[in-house]
């Protein structure tokens, strides 16, 4: 999986942190990088929308719901929360990502993006409990890129919106909270 990592330095800031309250810089800053970083979210799960599957297309919107073979029915999140948005507590830095922990964490869109190659059956099938010799079939390959694709086609306006963010978030941080 593709990592995003952006560093931003601008020495027009250090009178602005000198004189906001550091709470109130941290929520500024956090502001800003969510703001950056939920492009990337949006241009991945319409990614995720425009992919084709040999099923159809995907309704990011609806949640997954799956048989094993005994019968249990597992019910997933969806496709939507799956794609996640992280900024650290104390503003320095954020992540977009799909491999998360929690109840949104959606486990099939890392084998979505890592993708599958080409799969068959073994070739048994259970018939009034006997095994039935049959011959094997294809079940498809996966080879859908939807998060790097996302990452990639976004890092400059990515960029370009962090540093917009941070400068608007700092800014309005400023004039509120300005130290006397």
């Amino acid at each position: 999986m593709a990592a995003l990592t952006m560093k931003t330095d601008d020495s027009g800031f250090r009178f602005f942190l000198e004189n906001v309250k550091g709470s109130k810089l941290k929520s500024a800053l956090k502001s800003g990088l969510r703001k950056s970083l939920n492009i990337i979210k949006k241009q991945a799960v319409q990614n995720l929308a425009n992919t084709e599957f040999k099923s159809g297309k995907v309704d990011v919107n609806k949640q997954v719901r799956f048989k094993n073979s005994q019968g249990t029915v597992y019910t997933l999140p969806s496709f939507k929360s799956g794609v996640m948005v992280k900024v650290k507590k104390d503003g320095s830095g954020g992540r977009a990502e799909i491999i998360g922990k929690g109840k949104n964490a959606n486990l099939i869109l890392p084998m979505i993006e890592a993708g599958k190659g080409e799969r068959h059956t073994k070739g048994i099938k259970i018939v009034n409990h006997h095994r039935m010799r049959v011959k094997s079939r294809s079940t498809g390959s996966i080879t859908h890129t939807f998060f790097t694709s996302a990452v990639n086609s976004t890092k400059t306006q990515v960029q370009s919106a962090l540093q917009k963010g941070l400068e608007d978030a700092i800014t309005k941080a400023k004039e509120k909270y300005y130290l006397k």
